[in-house]
C-alpha cells in the first residue's frame, strides 16, 4: 500500500512539473511573438517617419523652387511696370507740353511767336542732339559686337587652319615614311660584340647595327626567345646565341649566329692565349707588339729586330705555321672573322694603322687581333724559293680582301724596316 501511495504521489509529482515546464514554454513563445510584433511596428513606424522626412524635405525643395519663380515672376512684373511708368511720364510730358503750347498759342500769339519758335529750336537741338548720341552708342556697340565677331571668326578659322595643318604634316609624314618604306627594301646589318670565339671571363654582349633608329635584338641558344640587345647582356655559357636587327621601316636582317666557348683557365698569362698547332699548344700574343691594347702597334724594325724584342720578352718570333693558325681559327676560315672579306671587320682599307684591338669584329677564334690588316707582320719563316728573304703575313691598313689569314709575301729582307711592317710574339 505504501509503495503504491508513493508512486502516485510521484507521478503526480512529474505531471505538475511537465505542466509547469509546458506553461512556462508557451509563455516564452507568446513573449518572444510580442517582441516580433514590437519590432515590425517599429520598423514600420521608422520607415513611415522616413517617408515623412523625404516628403517633407521633398515639399521645402518644390516650396524654395516655387518661391524662386514668384521672385522672377516680381522681378519681370517689376520690370514691366518701370517700363510702363515710364512710358506713361513721357506721354504725360508731351501731352503737358502740348497743353501748354495750346493755352500759349491762344493767349498771346503774336507776343509769344518767336519765343516758341526759340524754344521749338532749343527743344528741336537737344532731342536731335539726344538721339544722335543714341545711334552714335547704338553704332559703337554694334561695330564692338562686330569686331568679335571677326576676332572670334580669325581665332576659329586660325584654329582650324592649323589642325589642317598638322592633318597634312602628318598624312605627308606617312607619306614619305611609306615611300622610304617602298623604296628601302634592304635589311640592315647586324653584329654581335665581343665576336664569336674562345674567351677565359665572362663577357658583356651587345648587338650593334650599321643603321640609326634601328632595334637589335638576341636569343640564346635557339631563335624561340629573343630579347632586346641594344644594351649589354651578361653572358658566360658555351654554346650559340643567335641575334638580328631590325630597321625604322621594319626591315629584317636574318637570324645569325655566333658560337662561343667560355673556357675556365688561360695558361698563356696575360694578353695571350693557347693555340693548338700540330699537335703540340702555342701561346700567341693577342696584339701586335708591344702586346698592349688601344697602343699604337711597333712598325719600322726589321725582322731581325724583331725576333731580338721577342727573346727579350721570354718568347720567339711566331712561326708562319703558328701565325696561320691563330688566324684561321679552330673552323680553318680564309679570314679571322670567316670565310668572306667584309671590309669593315677589320682595318683593311683605309690609310693609317690603327691602334691595337680598335676594331673589336676583327678577333680570331682564339682570341687575336689585327691578324688580317692593319699591319703585315714578320715571322720566322723563310721562303721556300727565296732561303735569304723571310715571310710576311696578313696584309696592312690599305691591302682589302687581299689579306687572308694566308695571305703572305716573301719580299723583304731581314735587315730593312718598313713603316707597314709589324710583328707578333709566340711562346
Amino acid at each position: 500500500m505504501n509503495e503504491n501511495k508513493n508512486s502516485n504521489n510521484t507521478s503526480s509529482t512529474n505531471s505538475k512539473r511537465k505542466k509547469k515546464n509546458i506553461t512556462i514554454l508557451i509563455l516564452m513563445f507568446l513573449l518572444l511573438l510580442c517582441l516580433f510584433i514590437v519590432q515590425c511596428q517599429l520598423d514600420k513606424m521608422k520607415q513611415e517617419a522616413l517617408r515623412e522626412q523625404q516628403q517633407t524635405e521633398l515639399e521645402a525643395r518644390q516650396q524654395h523652387i516655387l518661391d524662386s519663380l514668384r521672385q522672377l515672376e516680381k522681378a519681370k512684373a517689376d520690370s514691366l511696370a518701370a517700363l510702363e511708368n515710364a512710358r506713361l511720364a513721357d506721354s504725360l510730358r508731351i501731352a503737358d507740353s502740348l497743353r501748354v503750347a495750346d493755352s500759349l498759342r491762344t493767349a498771346d500769339s503774336l507776343r509769344l511767336a518767336d519765343s516758341l519758335a526759340a524754344l521749338k529750336s532749343n527743344v528741336n537741338r537737344d532731342s536731335i542732339r539726344h538721339v544722335r548720341d543714341s545711334l552714335n552708342h547704338v553704332r559703337d556697340s554694334l561695330a564692338a559686337i562686330e569686331t568679335a565677331r571677326q576676332d572670334s571668326l580669325k581665332r576659329a578659322n586660325d584654329s582650324l587652319a592649323t589642325i589642317e595643318k598638322a592633318r597634312l604634316d602628318s598624312l605627308e609624314k606617312k607619306r614619305i615614311q611609306d615611300s622610304i618604306r617602298a623604296s628601302d627594301q634592304v635589311p640592315p646589318t647586324a653584329e654581335i660584340t665581343p665576336p664569336a670565339g674562345r674567351y677565359y671571363d665572362p663577357i658583356k654582349m651587345k648587338v650593334k647595327c650599321d643603321e640609326i633608329k634601328c632595334k637589335t635584338y638576341l636569343s640564346i641558344g635557339d631563335t624561340l626567345h629573343p630579347q632586346a640587345a641594344d644594351k649589354a647582356v651578361d653572358y658566360n655559357k658555351t654554346g650559340s646565341v643567335f641575334f638580328y636587327a631590325e630597321d625604322s621601316v621594319g626591315n629584317k636582317s636574318a637570324w645569325e649566329e655566333a658560337k662561343y666557348d667560355m673556357a675556365s683557365d688561360n695558361i698563356c698569362g696575360k694578353n695571350a692565349y693557347p693555340v693548338p698547332v700540330g699537335g703540340k699548344t702555342v701561346c700567341v700574343d693577342a696584339y701586335e707588339f708591344p702586346n698592349t691594347p688601344d697602343e699604337n702597334p711597333r712598325d719600322m724594325v726589321s725582322q731581325e729586330q724583331a725576333a731580338m724584342l721577342c727573346e727579350q720578352a721570354g718568347k720567339h718570333l711566331c712561326s708562319i705555321d703558328e701565325w696561320q693558325a691563330a688566324c684561321r681559327g679552330k673552323d680553318n676560315f680564309k679570314y679571322s672573322y670567316g670565310d668572306g672579306y667584309k671590309q669593315n671587320k677589320c682595318n683593311t682599307n683605309t690609310k693609317t694603322v690603327k691602334r691595337s684591338g680598335r676594331k673589336e669584329q676583327c678577333r680570331s677564334w682564339w682570341g687575336m687581333y689585327d691578324m688580317n690588316g692593319n699591319l703585315w707582320e714578320w715571322t720566322s719563316s723563310t721562303s721556300k724559293d727565296h732561303p735569304n728573304m723571310y715571310l710576311v703575313a696578313g696584309g696592312a691598313w690599305n691591302t682589302n680582301n687581299a689579306s687572308k689569314c694566308t695571305e703572305s709575301k716573301f719580299s723583304f729582307y731581314p735587315q730593312n724596316q718598313y713603316p707597314s711592317v709589324g710583328f707578333r710574339c709566340c711562346k
